[in-house]
């Protein structure tokens, strides 16, 4: 719930719409909230144990589908279907080219005016400074002091940023139209970025709207405080 508070505000003017696709569900943390706004969900996950959790969890909501895919196929889609797609906590993890595979489908199989929710990594920033900090002492000290180590990464990847991003939504004929970057646990370096992506002939196209929120995290920790606070429970 702390999360829903703290994500759902960005994405609720999307919603509810016909069809929605989840990009690695994982075990259902953001399932179970995207089930009521739709008439229909898909996710997509290449862990079949994610999907065979998902499928036992939502065995009720007949309008639930759960797909293994192999972490960048969506060929199981028909064309122009989908409405909105969300992805959160998971293409962090993955390098531009498989960015670049779900973009060239996406391209395809989201409706004229759909909406594309991608939190991807933005560590790729640091590259120049990751090479540079190689050699020189005083680097590696700033590295240090904004946990940009190797340890505090969170295994996000080095390849992707915001400006890759916009760069292969382009190359695919799309557009990002806002952009967040954000800290991950990290002191000052940020490494996350949440990007808006639509057909660049979509009516919601426009000029690329790009805001730094160093206090992410602390976001997040108000909404887990005003949670507990709230929720009756001891």
């Amino acid at each position: 719930m702390q999360w829903l508070r703290t994500i759902y505000p960005r994405i609720h003017s999307f919603l509810p719409v016909p069809t929605i696709l989840e990009i690695a569900p994982g075990y259902g943390r953001w399932t179970q909230f995207l089930r009521h706004q739709c008439d229909r969900l898909v996710g997509v996950d290449l862990s079949p144990g994610c999907i065979e959790a998902c499928e036992r969890r939502f065995e009720r909501d007949t309008h639930l589908e759960f797909r293994v895919n192999d972490g960048k196929d969506l060929s199981m889609l028909d064309d122009a279907s989908i409405d909105f797609v969300f992805s959160f906590d998971s293409l962090v993890h993955v390098e531009a080219d498989v960015i670049e595979t779900y973009l060239a489908q996406l391209s395809r199989k989201m409706k004229p005016s759909a909406v594309a929710f991608l939190h991807h990594s933005n560590l790729g920033e640091y590259r120049l400074l990751r090479r540079q900090q190689r050699w020189h002492p005083m680097l590696q000290h700033l590295f240090k002091r904004m946990r940009l180590m190797e340890a505090r990464t969170h295994w996000r990847a080095w390849s992707m940023s915001a400006d890759r991003m916009c760069e292969i939504a382009s190359h695919q004929g799309m557009c990002c139209i806002a952009q967040e970057i954000v800290p991950w646990s990290t002191r000052s370096a940020q490494i996350d970025c949440m990007s808006l992506i639509v057909h660049q002939d979509s009516g919601r196209a426009g000029p690329l709207r790009r805001w730094r929120n160093a206090a992410f995290m602390e976001e997040a920790a108000y909404s887990g405080e005003l949670e507990r606070l709230y929720s009756g429970n001891r």
